[in-house]
């Protein structure tokens, strides 16, 4: 014990006074710190893990946290090995999920390659068809947004600038009134998620429905800060999507499509080379069903 509490020290030491020092890459019977089995654990494969800069506090608790962990891990595997009789389950299930793992690999690299460009008109058309089914699940909000110091001189200003929102206020709102502000942003010209701008205003909103409906204008203060927020445009939630906001889903969703089939298609081919090599042989089950 007393040797273990003497390289605790010693790496708390070598973590705070001699970072310039290089790692041992070699160890001897005494680095041994623990031992459970055939696997020991060095002194080394521990200081491995330990960020140089730590207080000798901080690296002492990571110190015996891994050593720890270590024991518990090797202890537990040496026990289980011992009372659990059918490891030939347990390495078959290791070699399924292997495989599983493998496939999955494949899949993801073959959909990345896949193409998945979507023309305009294929987007257009998607939301002619199908737009009035795409409802919103929160609000959507057109707006500015500031968070500024309750002392910033040009206060009264940021709020005639903000209100206003006309080009040659936001001007002098991005010209002068950023000068204290520590968030900004104008999306007057694009349609945001509420819960996007919400989570950055400290405010417990219930409905925000029912909020933005009575509050276009909203200023709140806090530990110092004040967050405006003028909203020029919304939408309320259960309400069909608009179309210049849409758009981007739809992409995604065009896009998905197109790499599904994509894939559908090339399983449809490996399964059709196995046939051809004898590897897979088709029995009642129809292996091409759509």
């Amino acid at each position: 014990m007393k040797r273990v509490s003497q390289i605790i020290l010693a790496v708390a030491a070598l973590q705070t006074v001699s970072c310039s020092s290089g790692r041992q890459e070699t160890g001897s019977e005494e680095d041994i710190l623990v031992s459970v089995g055939d696997s020991s654990l060095y002194l080394r494969d521990v200081e491995r893990q330990i960020p140089f800069g730590l207080v000798p506090e901080d690296s002492i608790e990571m110190f015996r946290s891994i050593v720890d962990n270590w024991v518990e891990s090797r202890t537990l595997q040496e026990v289980a090995k011992e009372n659990v009789v059918d490891l030939e389950r347990i390495d078959r299930l290791v070699e399924e999920y292997r495989n599983r793992l493998i496939v999955e690999e494949y899949v993801r690299k073959m959909g990345d390659s896949a193409p998945a460009d979507v023309s305009q008109d294929e987007i257009h058309a998607y939301y002619r068809q199908f737009g009035d089914s795409m409802m919103l699940e929160q609000p959507l909000v057109k707006g500015i947004f500031i968070r500024t110091s309750e002392r910033d001189p040009e206060l009264d200003n940021i709020r005639k600038w903000i209100a206003s929102g006309s080009a040659e206020d936001i001007d002098n709102l991005e010209k002068r009134g950023l000068r204290e502000a520590t968030g900004y942003e104008y999306f007057s010209d694009r349609w945001v998620e509420w819960d996007a701008i919400g989570r950055q205003i400290p405010l417990r909103v219930e409905n925000p429905d029912s909020f933005l409906t009575d509050n276009p204008d909203i200023e709140t203060t806090h530990a110092g800060w004040v967050y405006l927020l003028h909203v020029t445009d919304f939408v309320a939630s259960g309400n069909p999507m608009p179309e210049d906001y849409a758009l981007r889903h739809i992409s995604e969703i065009l896009s998905d499509r197109r790499k599904g089939e994509y894939l559908k298609k090339l399983k449809r081919s490996i399964y059709n080379n196995a046939i051809k090599q004898g590897k897979l042989r088709k029995g009642s089950y129809d292996l091409f069903q759509p």
